[in-house]
């Protein structure tokens, strides 16, 4: 072999390790891409799933406040009943007893 085609064939040699190289970079800069594409729609996808999971606890939050709100507003009514009818009975015994007091005196 002469040292022309020596020459020659490192020339060729360099220029496909140069092919290689950029097709290698160019495949690399693409997974890149592809691996933050994923990334994001993986993220984008636990975000969803994040805010569907904190919309059904307020949903079950406030669900339960209200049934523990509607509770106590029943309990309530029920002490406001019983004081108005010890209420009630005290009135009647006080007018009794005022009446009983006027007629014997």
């Amino acid at each position: 072999m002469s040292g022309i085609d020596a020459v020659k064939k490192i020339v060729e040699t360099e220029a496909q390790a140069r092919r290689i190289v950029d097709e290698a970079s160019s495949k690399a800069q693409q997974i890149i891409s592809q691996t933050r594409e994923q990334a994001e729609r993986i993220r984008q996808e636990a975000i969803g799933r994040a805010q569907q999971q904190r919309e059904e606890i307020l949903r079950e939050a406030k669900s339960k406040a209200e049934a523990e709100a509607l509770q106590s507003d029943k309990e309530t009514e029920q002490i406001l009943k019983t004081y108005r009818k010890l209420s009630e009975e005290r009135k009647s015994a006080a007018v009794s007893k005022a009446v009983e007091l006027i007629l014997n005196a």
